[in-house]
């Protein structure tokens, strides 16, 4: 039987308790995967924050999501097409009766968290791991780059994708003031960022989402596409720096060689894309993707799904946190010298406020 998985969660009865369900609605859960399966089933140890879900035998997995965080099957049928065995494949099975709740199967990716793979590895396995992800990492954009639709060519735009102007309007206005000037600068170039080609982009790129090998830490798949949608290519790689480093005793701490792994990135991904080694102008657009996704995914509060308020000291600091060492951290941005590209200052600030006002090419 597989290792059963150990990333961090919470427990199933707080989902049951923000959905405003009675405790009787998990046994009606239970009972809708015992009647359909005659494999054993059993809740996962760890549940995450937006389903309760099931493991059935070694190979399925069930979730049920309230509305809020239903799974859209045309995404994720997407992002199998796209990403093949890194996406589960998934299937609709109904809604639960009068609960609200909305029941998908899925296959078991294979592989533990990276969230678990860190609490474990030796140090001597540590850094040859980092590289490995962060070697998958660029294969997963430049998959996604192979499968890039233009802006006008995307059915649907969801949550976000439809909203990025008024979202970094927001952010421009209303966080902290540090932050302002830099989100400024990415509204000024927006029009030209969301006209770049669009590609399908994990919406939860985290620790606990990320499957990978126990022993070498290659990528095994990605979980919870619930958040998935098409974004301006480049978005998606808020990502990278989720992988360049981690949580420290409530802190995130850049590893010792995170510049390596960020030089390491770039380096992958314009082998696996040769064609943007020649069109500076396509890749500088694309570190303000970049950017604009870091603003996305830690400068709006999540509330529950909400996403509709800029994050704030004292409420969401884990946040501000992440927007501190992302953004203006000295490990933070600050890119490779690339081969035709003129070189950087060692100050990331100076460096985004060349990338954004043309002191800089990338």
């Amino acid at each position: 039987m597989a290792d059963e998985p150990k990333d961090s969660g919470v427990s199933f009865a707080p989902f049951f308790d923000r959905c405003k369900l009675p405790a009787s609605v998990k046994h009606d859960c239970d009972t809708f995967v015992r009647n359909r399966y005659s494999e054993p089933a059993r809740p996962t140890p760890f549940q995450g924050y937006c389903s309760y879900t099931v493991f059935v035998g070694d190979e399925i997995v069930v979730q049920f999501r309230p509305l809020a965080h239903k799974l859209d099957i045309s995404i994720a049928n997407a992002a199998c097409k796209t990403f093949g065995p890194l996406a589960p494949e998934t299937e609709f099975l109904g809604e639960l009766g009068s609960t609200g709740l909305y029941v998908f199967s899925m296959r078991r990716v294979p592989g533990v968290s990276l969230a678990d793979l860190r609490a474990e590895t030796k140090t001597s396995q540590a850094r040859s791991q980092r590289e490995q992800i962060v070697r998958d990492f660029a294969h997963l954009q430049a998959t996604s780059w192979g499968h890039t639709i233009s802006q006008g060519d995307v059915r649907e735009k969801r949550m976000v994708g439809s909203s990025l102007r008024w979202r970094m309007e927001l952010m421009a206005k209303n966080l902290p003031s540090r932050f302002r000037s830099i989100a400024r600068s990415v509204l000024t170039d927006l029009s030209e960022i969301e006209a770049l080609p669009w590609t399908l982009s994990h919406g939860d790129f985290l620790p606990s989402n990320i499957m990978v090998d126990p022993e070498s830490g290659k990528l095994l798949g990605l979980l919870d596409w619930a958040e998935a949608e098409y974004l301006p290519f480049g978005v998606g790689m808020y990502g990278l720096q989720e992988l360049l480093g981690e949580d420290k005793d409530g802190h995130f701490v850049y590893y010792p060689e995170a510049k390596h792994l960020r030089n390491f990135f770039w380096a992958e991904l314009l082998s696996k894309v040769p064609e943007l080694s020649r069109n500076a102008r396509c890749v500088a657009l694309i570190r303000k993707a970049q950017i604009l996704g870091i603003f996305l995914w830690h400068g709006i509060a999540f509330d529950d799904g909400k996403l509709d308020r800029t994050v704030q000291e004292g409420r969401d600091d884990a946040e501000i946190e992440r927007l501190d060492a992302f953004l203006l951290s000295r490990s933070g941005i600050r890119p490779r010298k690339l081969r035709g590209f003129r070189s950087f200052t060692d100050s990331p600030v100076s460096f985004i406020r060349g990338l954004f006002f043309g002191k800089a090419c990338c």
